[in-house]
């Protein structure tokens, strides 16, 4: 299950303290070491879908503890059969559970340089990228779909990205908002859109 939630910049108006009550101890001392409100709200936002998820699915309602492979990637302390990926980008947050390996990436478009573009992408996506009238939703997608394949193996971005080419990412599920990107790579997934009164049920 795919949840999005696109009022990260709207998270004060629902009594962001109380919300802050809903996070695990771990999450809120990330949530609290975030110097941009809104980075923090999407921290909390993501943490939160995550909870909304579990709760849907798997009947758990509790906040939850990570712990972390070698390479940083999150797995659910007391739930390792379940798998989960989490990511925000400014007024976006999403968060995709699965009974299988799972990556998420989601990127609001922004303008790129052309020296960013160089060293993510491949020749042959450089190439569509410099013929593309409409380059930074171009950049944008191949984006998150590299990330959300690496947040999927835990491999993270340390890996070289522009090795991998998009198109050679066969379990990628995308899906295009009004001003972003959300990838998915693991499966097919139901695609359950979040409303502030979700978020806001958690608290009942």
């Amino acid at each position: 299950m795919l949840y999005i939630f696109d009022q990260v910049d709207k998270m004060d108006d629902v009594a962001p303290g109380r919300l802050m009550s809903l996070l695990s101890e771990q999450r809120y001392e990330k949530a609290k070491r975030l110097r941009s409100p809104l980075s923090r709200n999407g921290s909390v936002a993501a943490y939160l879908l995550l909870r909304l998820a579990l709760k849907d699915v798997y009947c758990i309602d509790k906040a939850v503890e990570f712990e972390y492979t070698e390479k940083g990637k999150p797995l659910l302390k007391d739930y390792r059969q379940i798998h989960f990926s989490l990511s925000h980008s400014k007024h976006i947050a999403a968060c995709a559970v699965s009974g299988f390996e799972v990556g998420i990436d989601v990127q609001y478009i922004t303008p790129v340089s052309d020296a960013v573009a160089k060293r993510v992408l491949t020749r042959k996506e450089y190439a569509g990228y410099k013929s593309s009238p409409v380059k930074d939703e171009y950049f944008c997608e191949i984006w998150t779909i590299k990330e959300s394949f690496f947040k999927k193996t835990g491999q993270g971005i340390a890996t070289n990205i522009r090795d991998l080419a998009a198109e050679t990412v066969a379990d990628k599920m995308i899906y295009r908002g009004k001003d972003h990107f959300c990838c998915v790579c693991g499966q097919e997934m139901e695609i359950k859109l979040i409303r502030r009164e979700d978020i806001e049920q958690l608290l009942y």
